[in-house]
C-alpha cells in the first residue's frame, strides 16, 4: 500500500510539472503554431511528396506542419467544408481543375498571385486564378502490361472490344476527380449525347468503378484488370521504384485529357502567411523536383526535369484544351452519370 501510495504521488507530480511547463510554454512564446494542410491521401503518405516537403520546411519556419487527409480530392473538399473551420485548416492541396468553381461557389478563399512564375507552355492557361495556385500536372490514359499483347495505341471505341470485357478499372466520378476527368473526356470527344450512350455501354465493359485512383489502381496492380485509367508517368513510378519496364501508358487516338492539381488558402486560415511561405516552397524549383519525384506529376516551372528520367516521358502531341466548367454543369452530368449507374445495376 505504501509503494503505491508513493506511486499516485509520483504520477500527480508529473501531471502538475507537465501543466505547468505548458503553460510557461503558452506564456513564453515558446510554442510553435502548427500549420493544418489538408491533402489527399497519396501526397501525405510516407512514399507522397508531403512528408518531404513538411520537414523541409520546418527547417526553416519554426512551425508545425500537421497533415488532414481526404482519399480524393472530392471526398477532400466535403471534409473541408464540414471540419475545415473547426479543425483550423490553414491550406488546401490537390484540388483539379474541375474542382475549383465546386469549391469557390461553396468556400471562400485568401487572394494568390502566382502569375509571373516560369510555367510550361502547356499550362499556363491555369495560371491566371486569382484563388488557386497549379503545382504539378499529368496526363491521362489507360496504363497496361506490355505483357498482355494488348495493342499499344487504342481509342475510346477499342476499349468496348470483348477482350476488355470486366477487364477495365475506372473511378466514381462522383468521388474521384481522375473518375470526372474521364467522363468529361468523353463527353468532349464525342459530344453529350453519343458520349452518355458510350458510357452507357462502358457501364457492362468496366470491371468496377472505384472511389479514388489508388482503389483502382490497386486492381491493375493485383492483376484483377488488364488496363486502368491512370496517367502517362505511372510506368515510370513501375520503373524507377520497383526496377519493372513491363508497364506502359496506352497511346490514344482521341486528344488526351490534362489534369492539373492546385493549392489554395481559405479565408478562414489562421496562419495564413506560413500556408503561403508554404507554397512558395512547392512552387520552387527543389519543391517542384520533390513533387515530381514522389507524386510522379509533371512539373509546373520549366527545366525541373531536363536531364531527370521524367525527360523520358512521352507527353501526347494531342491534349485537351484546359476547361474550368460551371458548378451547374459539373452536377448535371454528374446526375445523368448516376442515372445510368443506377439503371446499369438494376
Amino acid at each position: 500500500m505504501k509503494h503505491f501510495i508513493l506511486f499516485l504521488g509520483f504520477i500527480f507530480l508529473f501531471l502538475f510539472v507537465s501543466h505547468v511547463n505548458k503553460n510557461q510554454s503558452l506564456l513564453t512564446g515558446d510554442q510553435k503554431p502548427v500549420i493544418k494542410v489538408f491533402a489527399y491521401s497519396s501526397f501525405t503518405s510516407k512514399w507522397g511528396p508531403g512528408p518531404q516537403l513538411k520537414t523541409l520546411f520546418e527547417q526553416k519556419c519554426n512551425c508545425i506542419i500537421e497533415f488532414v487527409e481526404g482519399s480524393d480530392s472530392g471526398i477532400l473538399l466535403q471534409r473541408l467544408k464540414v471540419e475545415g473551420q473547426k479543425l483550423g485548416a490553414d491550406l488546401v492541396v490537390g484540388f483539379d481543375q474541375f474542382d475549383l468553381q465546386k469549391a469557390t461557389v461553396e468556400m471562400s478563399w485568401r487572394a494568390l498571385d502566382f502569375s509571373k512564375i516560369d510555367a510550361d507552355s502547356q499550362i499556363k492557361a491555369a495560371m491566371k486564378n486569382e484563388y488557386f495556385v497549379p503545382y504539378d500536372w499529368g496526363v491521362l490514359s489507360f496504363v497496361a502490361r506490355k505483357s498482355s499483347g494488348i495493342s499499344m495505341t487504342l481509342s475510346l471505341d477499342d476499349l468496348m472490344q470483348t477482350q476488355f470485357a470486366s477487364k477495365i478499372a475506372l473511378q466514381d466520378p462522383r468521388t474521384s476527380s481522375v473518375g470526372l476527368q474521364f467522363l468529361m473526356w468523353v463527353l468532349k470527344v464525342k459530344g453529350e449525347e453519343e458520349g452518355f450512350e458510350y458510357i452507357k455501354k462502358m457501364m457492362k465493359q468496366v470491371h468496377s468503378y472505384s472511389p479514388s485512383w489508388s482503389t483502382a489502381y490497386g486492381l491493375f496492380k493485383s492483376e484483377q484488370v488488364d488496363i486502368v485509367l491512370s496517367y502517362v508517368t505511372s510506368p515510370l513510378f513501375h520503373q524507377i521504384e520497383e526496377k519493372n519496364s513491363d508497364f506502359v501508358a496506352l497511346e490514344m487516338i482521341e486528344p488526351q485529357p490534362l489534369q492539373v492539381e492546385f493549392a489554395g488558402i481559405p479565408s478562414f486560415c489562421g496562419n495564413c502567411e506560413k500556408a503561403e511561405e508554404f507554397i512558395n516552397l512547392m512552387m520552387s524549383p527543389e519543391g517542384q523536383k520533390i513533387l515530381m519525384e514522389k507524386n510522379y506529376m509533371l512539373p509546373v516551372l520549366k527545366n525541373v526535369r531536363t536531364g531527370t528520367p521524367f525527360d523520358s516521358v512521352k507527353v501526347p502531341f494531342r491534349l485537351l484544351e484546359i476547361e474550368f466548367p460551371s458548378l451547374t454543369q459539373v452536377e448535371s452530368i454528374l446526375v445523368k452519370w448516376s442515372e445510368i449507374r443506377r439503371e446499369a445495376s438494376l
